[in-house]
């Protein structure tokens, strides 16, 4: 069976869609720029070697392709430019756009006018213009992995966002006057793309932000909704003037995100999905064009020239840009390094060479080839050397000592007060629960009210500086998912969760488990709130003071630490601020009574407890004996209570009481509880609760659990001679 074009185009398709995917992925994975694999990828597709990718059978579908992609890539571009980050380096930015890109368009120009005299000085200034841009689909996965200061991301990202289409005017003006256009007119067209570039992006932008505001636009259909405005935006600046839709869609997704519609996390997060789709289809398209005679041909000259663009050209743009500003010579050669070209420079090289191939034949395939060898050179040696020169000149951002703290109860904020005014480092509070991100903030405490699941929160202005994380919910699984989840963000060692039981479960958890002996935080806020507890700052030398209480953060060495305990200085006495958790009275010693606790020689579970709520009555008169009797006796049919080891804790709570009440009783011959081990209980305590008291009551059972689980307390309590002898190991046992 014959093979069609039309089987020629979607096998090409398929084939683009897999594969710039695939790649994306194995870059993402290895710590790779994506354009290097694409670029290999795509040449390997290509009619040269594999065969699968056959651009040529698109005709003049591949042109529409191209361009359509590339403004949904500055769309997304425009999206992500942060007005604060502008002011920070304003002066540098405005002449990067301007002056530098003067110096980098003409002295390209002349470097390959002087190296290749036989190229025409139109098609020397048409490369020039090509390789003006740099693009964030490079900058921005490079910014990332570099972490430098935030005036170099700045400088960067705007430049990248900005100068694209502005390249591409120049480029067009260029091509124009190629075409036979006489230079007034070309310059004309030039400054009329510019004024309905802006006016189609600033009006489409505000009626898009509208539409959303408005809310018009069903939530399910938000992104797709705004695909298709960025798409009609991009439709409404071609159809008048070609090419000045590139700049509507830039200043459209700049409008839309100053404007900051409620959906705006969803919308960027989309659209950067939809320009890494559009990354991988272009680059495996036009890079499967590409021939390894053009780039033998281009020979030595070639490769100077591209090492005049970045050794020479790139640096001098640096230096007119940022001279007069308060711009470090360490900041000052980084710029100069970090300029790679990525889709942008690509896209209209292939566009200028399709366009031309019939008139200027060599000059076109001179230009491609010249604007990949500098995508490749800048993209090769910049992207991989990216960290290493940040690293050498010093301008990485300071490593993040802000504290991110999910929880805003009482015990949350005693730990975001001693990091944010003990360690003097940012802690922000983060909750769902409205009311208690309110009372965070009426302690003076940074506090928002956001699912702290959301990695979006990074790109907030509150969490400039924050690189740790403390996850204080009662739910172990979900702060184990938080560690997790911002782990990549962080670092795992900068991840810390409170667990009960984190030690029985090493193989399960990302990050650091810490308090583990205590009951969970909202119990413990309770206690903060009922002053039952002080979280109490101690800067004293003396090294007896980790024993008095619970230690649960240090200041030292400039970092804050949540286990003091453990990595407290041997030897000599040191003094540093100190958090210790306190526990003024704890819960168990709070409830016993010296007339409830009784040594009693009964057989059966019933006259056990007939016993010992007689005996509670006596103390407390309003309790009632019968419901309570019945709800102790019905909740055993149903949950022994029996701990094991001959321990039970049989308990209920009561709308009577206003406090708790502990009756502990030793039974030497033992009564059957139906325990897991099958051993007679012998020592039982009987809690009663107020029925508004859930944190005291399952604190107080913890506390007995944790007690009686080391085998040595186990082992002294059911040795007791005597009540008052239990009594007495039982306030030496129970925590302080």
């Amino acid at each position: 069976m014959a093979v069609t074009n039309g089987d020629l185009m979607l096998q090409t398709m398929v084939a683009a869609f897999a594969a710039g995917i695939m790649l994306i992925v194995v870059s993402r994975r290895v710590q790779l720029p994506a354009i290097v694999l694409l670029l290999l990828g795509g040449y390997a597709c290509g009619p040269q070697i594999l065969g699968i990718v056959r651009p040529d059978s698109l005709g003049g579908g591949l042109v529409v392709i191209v361009e359509l992609a590339v403004g949904l890539i500055l769309f997304d571009g425009g999206l992500t430019l942060d007005v604060q980050g502008y002011r920070l380096a304003s002066g540098p930015i405005r002449r990067l756009l301007t002056v530098g890109v003067v110096v980098t368009w003409l002295g390209t120009a002349v470097a390959i006018g002087v190296i290749f005299p036989d190229v025409p000085i139109s098609i020397a200034l048409l490369a020039g213009s090509l390789v003006i841009v740099t693009g964030p689909t490079v900058i921005g996965p490079l910014l990332k992995r570099t972490k430098v200061n935030a005036r170099l991301n700045h400088i960067l990202h705007w430049e990248s966002v900005l100068i694209d289409p502005i390249g591409v005017f120049v480029a067009i003006l260029c091509f124009e006057w190629i075409g036979g256009m006489e230079g007034g007119t070309a310059v004309a067209h030039f400054g009329m793309r510019v004024f309905w570039g802006l006016a189609v992006g600033i009006g489409g932008g505000l009626l898009a932000h509208r539409l959303l505001h408005g809310a018009f636009v069903p939530e399910e259909l938000i992104n797709i909704s705004v695909l298709a405005m960025a798409v009609l935006i991009f439709g409404l600046g071609e159809v008048v003037l070609a090419k000045s839709g590139l700049l509507s869609v830039t200043v459209a997704g700049f409008v839309i995100g100053v404007k900051k519609p409620p959906e705006l996390k969803r919308i960027r997060r989309f659209k950067a999905e939809i320009a890494d789709l559009a990354i991988a289809i272009l680059f495996i398209l036009l890079a499967s064009r590409l021939r390894s005679e053009q780039f033998l041909a281009f020979g030595a000259g070639g490769a100077l020239v591209v090492a005049i663009v970045m050794f020479i050209i790139r640096p001098l743009n640096v230096v007119v840009s940022t001279v007069g500003y308060n711009v470090t010579w360490k900041e000052q050669l980084f710029l100069s390094w970090i300029a790679p070209r990525g889709i942008v420079a690509a896209s209209m090289a292939s566009l200028v060479s399709l366009q031309l191939a019939d008139t200027f034949g060599g000059s076109a395939a001179f230009v491609e080839t010249f604007v990949y060898s500098v995508i490749v050179g800048t993209v090769v040696l910049q992207g991989l050397t990216a960290g290493l020169a940040a690293d050498l000149l010093e301008v990485r951002a300071p490593a993040p000592t802000g504290w991110m703290i999910v929880g805003a109860h009482r015990l949350g904020q005693e730990v975001a007060r001693f990091v944010s005014e003990t360690a003097r480092a940012r802690a922000i509070v983060v909750d769902t629960n409205a009311k208690m991100v309110s009372e965070a903030r009426q302690e003076g405490l940074q506090a928002i009210v956001a699912d702290a699941r959301d990695l979006d929160l990074m790109d907030r202005d509150e969490f400039q500086g924050i690189g740790n994380l403390l996850a204080l919910t009662d739910n172990e699984d979900l702060n184990m998912l938080l560690c997790q989840r911002w782990s990549d963000a962080f670092g795992r060692a900068r991840v810390f969760f409170w667990s009960p039981s984190a030690d029985r479960r090493p193989g399960e958890r990302i990050g650091q488990a810490v308090w583990s002996r205590l009951p969970k935080p909202s119990i413990l806020s309770a206690e903060l709130a009922r002053n039952e507890a002080a979280a109490v700052l101690d800067t004293s030398a003396d090294p007896g003071r980790l024993s008095q209480g619970t230690p649960i953060a240090a200041f030292r060495k400039s970092q804050v630490n949540l286990t003091p305990a453990d990595s407290a200085p041997a030897g000599a006495a040191e003094a540093y601020p100190l958090l210790v958790l306190r526990r003024e009275a704890d819960y168990l010693r709070r409830g016993l009574r010296p007339e409830l606790a009784v040594r009693l020689e009964i057989e059966n579970q019933r006259a056990l407890f007939e016993e010992l709520v007689s005996r509670i009555v006596e103390v407390e008169p309003k309790v009632p004996r019968e419901a309570m009797l019945k709800e102790l006796i019905d909740r055993e049919q149903v949950w022994p209570t029996a701990l094991g080891h001959g321990i039970a804790v049989p308990h209920a709570y009561c709308r009577a009481l206003t406090g708790r009440i502990c009756a502990v009783a030793q039974i030497p011959a033992g009564v059957d509880f139906k325990a897991p081990d099958g051993e007679k209980v012998r020592l039982v305590f009987l809690l009663l609760s107020p029925q508004g008291d859930p944190e005291g009551h399952l604190a107080t059972m913890a506390e007995i659990a944790r007690m009686v689980a080391d085998p040595e307390v186990r082992d002294s309590l059911l040795s007791a001679s005597s009540p008052e002898d239990l009594l007495a190991r039982l306030r030496t046992a129970a925590p302080a």
